[in-house]
């Protein structure tokens, strides 16, 4: 089931189904959010919990004992439920299962919540521990927004901008998603502190900037003319799209965790960039955005 919310300037749409952003539409005519078309990537803004990435061998370990952790976690596949809707907020929910827990052996509470305020959409998520010991975690957001008049042909598809004059550093990736430190590189940015977007910037597959430098991410369209902002206080800015570039949309997605180490045989709870509930405690994680034409 999916539920819209609007204003005078926004319209969004939510699935239940991993309460999932499917429909960002500025008014009068201006879709936003990518459509999900399998062809290129059948997601549109799948919520990542309680692993972001992958883990080395596919296998996360929780105390010593071994279990499968599927890529980007458990929650994005799962039924969520509304518990709360206002005119223009909504709260859905969903708790641990026999399922969940052959993954990950925690009892959770995880909410997401939606709001809109004039031209922002405002995402808040909960984490809450009701176990007795703590609760480790991920967590990720991953939209993928429109790239306008989107032709492969064009050497330049769109731009982002980011609130640092510097450049980019990205973490090298192994095949299979996992981190590779010795194949870090720089990300330069044009002479207008903006990157450009084309068929190749991909070729890497993901620009995974974990310095925590940038807090504001602005996608441009090929005219320079700004389109949407992201604004967030993670660790980690993962920018993606698929076919190393050459396709109608690219992802935002601030990121509060990250993928293993291609060699990491640690604890789930030690995974760089993870968070801990304490238990019987709930822990808020907010982002927004912004449409700016």
């Amino acid at each position: 089931m999916t539920h819209i919310l609007q204003n005078r300037n926004l319209s969004i749409t939510i699935n239940e189904k991993g309460a999932e952003l499917q429909r960002i539409f500025r008014k009068p005519t201006q879709e936003i959010l990518w459509s999900g078309d399998a062809k290129y990537w059948h997601g549109q803004s799948p919520i990542l919990f309680p692993s972001v990435g992958s883990c080395a061998n596919g296998k996360a370990y929780f105390r010593g004992e071994e279990l499968a952790m599927p890529k980007h976690g458990v929650v994005h596949g799962m039924q969520f439920s509304v518990t709360e809707k206002t005119e223009d907020s909504i709260t859905l929910s969903v708790t641990d299962n026999a399922e969940t827990r052959t993954h990950y052996p925690y009892a959770f509470s995880f909410r997401v919540t939606y709001k809109l305020q004039e031209d922002t959409i405002a995402i808040t998520f909960e984490v809450e521990n009701p176990n007795d010991t703590e609760l480790p975690y991920q967590l990720g957001a991953h939209p993928a927004f429109l790239l306008p008049q989107f032709n492969e042909q064009d050497e330049v598809h769109g731009y982002l901008g980011f609130d640092i004059q510097d450049k980019l550093v990205s973490n090298g990736l192994k095949p299979g998603g996992l981190l590779w430190p010795e194949g870090s590189f720089d990300v330069p940015l044009n002479q207008e502190h903006l990157l450009p977007l084309g068929n190749h910037t991909f070729d890497c597959d993901t620009i995974l900037d974990s310095r925590g430098q940038a807090k504001e991410c602005t996608l441009y369209d090929k005219d320079k003319q700004p389109l949407v902002r992201v604004q967030f206080d993670s660790p980690i800015l993962a920018l993606w799209a698929p076919c190393g570039g050459c396709a109608p949309f690219v992802c935002i997605e601030p990121w509060w965790g990250c993928c293993d180490k291609f060699d990491y045989k640690g604890e789930f709870a030690e995974r760089p960039w993870g968070r801990i509930v304490a238990p019987g405690e709930v822990q808020k994680t907010k982002y927004s955005i912004t449409i700016l034409r």
